[in-house]
């Protein structure tokens, strides 16, 4: 693949779409803390810190459909996979879950609780050749559809028949209906924590 070129301040850099590495998760993991950390905080940083780490790596369940967007840094990312993957990080969870005290780690366990519960939420929707977008997130300047984009187009070369993906308010979802997605359903969702019900969105984009 050919990364684009930007001009900035006098000088040409580049921006490459590769597949979201494992050494990818770190900085992705920080990502979702520095935008959903307040969400969390009645509790310690290094649980708000694990809790954020643990999104990424419970979303990373299909290899081939996950992508980085990077220049000197990730720019982007987007974790996408079908009805039946599922992530390969339960051990990493429970090891590095048994370093806390009792109380957090419920508060933990509550919090993987709401991923699945969402997660569940959107799969009653999808078919076999339906792709679930589990966790895109974007630094701006274009950078977040310039990577749905590749991803649109890997997804409708794989014969892909629909995307879908939730989104509550604490993310930009009205983004999703300007980029041709649909919302199917919308409800209240309990968090984990103590920041009420947050209306949640159902969104599906036909790739026909």
């Amino acid at each position: 693949m050919i990364p684009p070129a930007f001009l900035h301040a006098g000088h040409v850099f580049f921006m490459l779409i590769r597949k979201f590495l494992e050494t990818d998760v770190h900085a992705a993991g920080q990502m979702a803390y520095d935008t959903w950390s307040y969400e969390l905080d009645g509790v310690g940083h290094d649980l708000n810190r694990f809790i954020h780490e643990y999104m990424v790596r419970y979303y990373h369940t299909n290899r081939q459909y996950s992508f980085s967007l990077v220049d000197q840094s990730l720019n982007a990312f987007l974790l996408a996979g079908f009805k039946t993957d599922q992530a390969a990080c339960k051990s990493w969870f429970e090891n590095t879950l048994s370093r806390f005290l009792p109380e957090e780690k419920e508060v933990a366990l509550k919090y993987r609780e709401y991923l699945f519960r969402n997660g569940s939420a959107v799969k009653k929707y999808m078919k076999d050749r339906d792709i679930m977008m589990n966790l895109f997130m974007s630094r701006g300047g274009g950078t977040g559809r310039k990577l749905l984009t590749g991803f649109e187009q890997l997804c409708r070369k794989n014969a892909v028949e629909n995307v879908f993906l939730w989104a509550d308010v604490t993310c930009h979802y009205s983004w999703y209906e300007k980029n041709g997605f649909e919302v199917l359903e919308r409800f209240e969702n309990k968090t984990p924590v103590d920041i009420g019900c947050l209306d949640t969105y159902i969104f599906k984009k036909s790739l026909n």
